[in-house]
């Protein structure tokens, strides 16, 4: 009889576990980047490092492989890498956060029919741009107090500033792994077109799909199992 009440309570607790762990988050968008545009000066729009400058050169051109993922969990990664004329290379990998599709003030470089956009309000502390080896930690301009005052990471067509093409845009304000405030008012800025691409999105999980983790699969199988093994028991 002891040994039943444990096999039934386990099972409980094995099943409890099992809910309570969270499902991973499904990417339900990919995209590929590139650049958005380039000036009659011959210098790229997709990366501006403003007072960082790199062996003399401040615009980088975002590099193939470069992608953009949107998630279910209202987060979504920029990733990939871009070069400037003179060889130096930045690496991308940013997080944002807080999916909206409204939000104001934007920037209307591109287009003012914001009809189609949508955007995210802000970036995790670890997102980080990497210039020639150094790491720049990111956050959107006048984070957190000017959210609601200042652009934040748009997308949509012509969201990109620089073109009428379907892209993106945000300014970055950049900081030291310490958290020291770089660069000033000087804030760093990213112009990109983007292309959808569907074999970005994993086939397992599905589109806007939440599965449980092996660990969690693996919890509520073991607690089915304990719950049968305590049943058979008592019959």
């Amino acid at each position: 009889m002891l040994k039943s009440k444990f096999a039934q309570s386990f099972a409980f607790s094995a099943l409890a576990l099992a809910v309570a762990v969270p499902a991973s988050a499904a990417v339900i968008e990919g995209f590929d980047v590139s650049d958005a545009a380039v000036s009659a000066e011959g210098n790229s729009f997709g990366l501006w490092t403003n007072s960082l400058n790199a062996t003399g050169e401040y615009h980088y051109s975002i590099q193939t492989g470069t992608t953009f993922l949107r998630s279910d969990d209202g987060t979504a990664t920029f990733t990939g890498s871009a070069t400037n004329p003179n060889g130096v290379g930045a690496i991308f990998d940013l997080t944002f956060t807080g999916f909206t599709d409204s939000y104001s003030p934007v920037k209307t470089g591109g287009s003012e029919d914001t009809s189609d956009w949508n955007f995210y309000t802000g970036l995790t502390a670890d997102s980080k741009i990497t210039v020639d080896g150094v790491d720049y930690f990111a956050q959107l301009v006048g984070a957190p107090d000017n959210i609601g005052t200042m652009p934040v990471f748009q997308y949509g067509t012509g969201a990109n500033d620089k073109t009428e093409d379907f892209g993106g845009s945000v300014w970055l304000d950049m900081y030291s792994a310490e958290g020291e405030a770089l660069f000033g008012d000087a804030h760093w800025d990213i112009n990109f077109d983007l292309a959808s691409n569907p074999d970005l999105i994993p086939d397992e999980p599905g589109p806007g799909v939440d599965v449980p983790a092996p660990a969690t699969l693996g919890l509520l199988a073991l607690g089915v199992a304990a719950l049968r093994l305590s049943r058979r028991k008592q019959a």
